[in-house]
């Protein structure tokens, strides 16, 4: 009796493990149009961002010098917002260097969606800093580089556990742009520009 329950347990959690909701954590053009979903999913460089190699607006993110960019995906419930989104448990993807000839991807790779089986539709979200300055988007030693975070997307994985890889990219993504976060002084300058001009039409 032991035995049949010990196998049968063991075999629960080997379908349970199995079912396990699965992304492709990929942004390359080609492979999306291959898969018959074209468009643009790099991560680019927002106008007048810091540390653009390049020199011009919109260019895409590529690592270079010191720098150590990295991307996470953070994945919840259909209904959860932003703050309720966990990261998933592999590590960070990494940049490309500029020698690329693919700058704005990242290393892909499949990631685990813990609790969320075939079929579930989930929420998704990419979050890029520079590892170099700090270990995660949260780390607040990060701010002091470029950050960004895609807008919240859905991403329904697919029913079947074994259909064909195209089937788990993340359609839905769009890109995103990075930039430097504005220091505290910075907010301080602009309030006190803007509190300026308000009180100068008040008086007018």
């Amino acid at each position: 009796m032991k035995k049949v329950l010990l196998t049968t347990l063991l075999a629960a959690g080997a379908v349970s493990a199995f079912a396990q909701g699965k992304v492709t954590f990929n942004n390359i053009t080609s492979t999306y149009v291959a898969a018959g979903a074209p468009g643009d999913r790099l991560v680019r460089y927002a106008p007048g961002a810091a540390n653009n190699p390049y020199g011009t607006n919109n260019a895409p993110v590529v690592n270079f010098g010191t720098s150590s960019y990295r991307v996470q995906l953070y994945y919840g419930a259909s209904t959860a917002t932003e703050g309720q989104l966990i990261a998933v448990a592999t590590a960070p993807a990494v940049f490309r260097a500029s020698t690329t000839s693919i700058p704005g991807t990242w290393n892909p790779g499949d990631r685990t969606l813990v609790g969320f089986d075939t079929g579930a539709t989930v929420n998704l979200q990419v979050r890029f800093w520079d590892n170099s300055l700090g270990t995660s988007f949260d780390d607040p030693a990060a701010a002091a580089g470029l950050l960004g975070k895609s807008p919240i997307f859905t991403y329904t994985v697919p029913t079947d556990p074994l259909a064909s890889p195209g089937a788990f990219l993340m359609a839905n993504f769009a890109g995103l742009t990075v930039a430097s976060v504005p220091e505290p002084a910075s907010f301080a300058l602009l309030g006190l520009g803007a509190a300026g001009v308000l009180i100068f039409r008040r008086r007018k």
